[in-house]
C-alpha cells in the first residue's frame, strides 16, 4: 500500500514539472474582473486568453433594486488585437492596443452594466534568440549581398505584427535589414563593416556585419593557342574552385593557372564559398590577335577626327578598321586609304560572310562572335550601301555578374566604345 502511495506521489510530481516546465512557454488563462464605470486596464502577451467577467456585485438599477442581467454584449475595437466571443473569452492575437466594450442589458432591453477596457498585448522576447548573432559575407560583381538569421521565437514574428526599427553605425555602407515569418533579413549593396542594431518589441540584437568585395584579376582575356596566364581572386582567403564552359577551348588548373588550347571561346568560372565570378576568354589566331590588339590601342589611346582620319595619331570607325587589319596584309580593296563604313561592308560580303543581319543579347550570351568581327549601323539615307553609316570592332566578352540560376552574363566588347554598348540590333560580319 506504501508503495503505491508512493508510486502515485511521484506521478504526480512529474505531472506537476511538466505543467510548470509547460507554462513557461505556453501562452497563460488569465481571467479579468471588469468594473463599471471605472478606467479597466489589462496587459496581456500575444496568445494569452481568458474571460473579461463583469461584476455585478451591488449593482442596482436606476431605482435602487438588485439588477438582473439577460443578456452581455461583448465588442472589440479591433478584433485583430484582441478577438472576444458572446461570452466574454478573449484571445490575444497580436502585439497593439484596442478596447473592448461590455454591456449587460436587462430582460427590457435596458442597458443595466457598461464598461470599457483597454487591453495592451506585449510580446514575451524573453526567449527570443537569434541563430547567429555575427554576419560575414561578400559581393560579386553587380549581385547584392543577402543573407537570413532565423529567429527562434514559439510565436511568429514580422512586420506587420511587430514594433520592428534598425540602425546602422557605418552611413557610409549601404545595410537594410527587414522581418519576416522569424526571419531576419540583412542586404546590401555595399562592402564594410558596420555594426547592425535591430530591435524587435522593445529587445535590442546588435549584429557585427563584414562584408568583402570578391574580385577577380581578369574579366575579359584574348589570346592565340598555347599561352597560359593566371587569374587569381582577391578579398578572400578561402578555397577557390576553378571550372570551364569548354575546356577542349580553354582549360583552368586548381591555381588558377589557364591554358588556350584551341581557337574558339570559353568562360572560366571561379567558385568562392558559393559566389561566383568569372573571365571570358576568346581564342583566336596570332595574326588576329595581332588585329585586336593595334584597335584596342588605337581606340584607347588616339583621338577621334574625320577630317584627320588618316593622320597618326587620329583615327574614325572605318580608318580605325582599315589601320589595323593593313597590319596582317588585308587592305578591303584600297592600299592608301581608308574606305568609308559602308564600302567596308560590301567588301566583307564579298569576301566574308554575314553573321547576322540583327545581333541580338542571345547571340552574345552564347559566344557566338570571335574578336575582329565587324558591326556595322544600317537605315541612313545616305546612298550607301544598305544605309550604313558606322562600324565598330568587335574585341571580345566580359563577364558582368553571375545570375540567379549560376550563369554568367556577358558584355560585348569594342575597340572604340564602352562595354556593353548597343546591346544588339546591328549586322555583323566577319572579314
Amino acid at each position: 500500500m506504501r508503495l503505491k502511495i508512493k508510486m502515485l506521489a511521484m506521478a504526480v510530481g512529474i505531472l506537476f514539472f511538466v505543467l510548470v516546465a509547460q507554462s513557461k512557454t505556453e501562452a497563460a488563462v488569465k481571467d479579468f474582473q471588469v468594473f463599471t464605470q471605472t478606467w479597466n486596464t489589462m496587459e496581456v502577451m500575444v496568445g494569452d486568453t481568458g474571460y473579461l467577467r463583469p461584476q455585478t456585485e451591488n449593482l442596482k438599477d436606476p431605482l435602487g433594486q438588485p439588477v438582473q442581467i439577460a443578456s452581455w454584449v461583448y465588442s472589440s475595437n479591433d478584433p485583430s488585437v484582441v478577438s472576444v466571443d458572446g461570452n466574454g473569452y478573449y484571445q490575444a492575437l497580436r502585439l497593439g492596443s484596442c478596447e473592448v466594450i461590455i454591456q449587460g442589458y436587462s430582460s427590457s432591453g435596458m442597458l443595466l452594466f457598461s464598461a470599457t477596457c483597454t487591453i495592451q498585448v506585449s510580446v514575451d522576447m524573453s526567449g527570443v534568440t537569434l541563430e547567429k548573432n555575427i554576419l560575414t559575407g561578400y559581393l560579386c560583381g553587380e549581385s547584392q549581398f543577402s543573407e537570413n538569421i532565423q529567429i527562434h521565437s514559439s510565436y511568429v514574428l514580422n512586420e506587420e505584427n511587430s514594433e520592428f526599427t534598425y540602425s546602422s553605425t557605418n552611413p557610409d555602407m549601404s545595410v537594410g535589414c527587414s522581418l519576416k515569418d522569424n526571419v531576419l533579413i540583412i542586404e546590401s549593396s555595399s562592402e564594410g563593416k558596420t555594426v547592425l542594431s535591430v530591435t524587435i518589441n522593445g529587445k535590442v540584437f546588435e549584429i557585427p556585419v563584414t562584408i568583402t568585395r570578391l574580385e577577380i584579376s581578369k574579366r575579359s582575356y584574348v589570346g592565340s593557342k598555347g599561352r597560359t596566364f593566371r587569374l587569381k581572386i582577391k578579398g578572400t582567403g578561402e578555397k577557390v574552385v576553378w571550372s570551364s564552359s569548354n575546356s577542349k577551348v580553354v582549360k583552368a588548373a586548381g591555381n588558377g593557372i589557364v591554358r588556350m588550347r584551341r581557337n574558339g571561346n570559353a568562360v572560366i568560372t571561379a567558385n568562392v564559398a558559393g559566389h561566383k565570378l568569372g573571365c571570358a576568354i576568346s581564342v583566336i589566331s596570332p595574326k588576329l590577335l595581332k588585329v585586336v590588339k593595334r584597335a584596342k590601342y588605337i581606340g584607347k589611346n588616339w583621338k577621334y577626327s574625320q577630317p584627320k582620319r588618316m593622320q597618326k595619331g587620329y583615327y574614325d570607325c572605318s580608318s580605325l578598321v582599315w589601320r589595323t587589319y593593313g597590319q596582317i596584309g588585308k587592305k578591303f580593296g584600297m592600299a592608301n586609304y581608308a574606305p568609308v563604313a559602308a564600302d567596308l561592308a560590301k567588301w566583307c560580303k564579298k569576301h566574308g560572310k554575314v553573321l547576322t543581319k540583327s545581333y541580338t543579347r542571345q547571340h552574345i550570351q552564347k559566344m557566338k562572335f570571335r574578336p575582329g568581327d565587324l558591326m556595322f549601323e544600317t537605315g541612313q539615307d545616305n546612298g550607301r550601301y544598305k544605309g550604313i553609316y558606322h562600324v565598330e570592332m568587335f574585341v571580345g566578352y566580359a563577364v558582368a555578374y553571375y545570375d540567379e540560376k549560376g550563369k554568367p552574363v556577358l558584355n560585348e566588347l569594342w575597340a572604340a566604345r564602352p562595354e556593353g554598348c548597343y546591346g544588339g540590333g546591328h549586322l555583323m560580319e566577319r572579314p
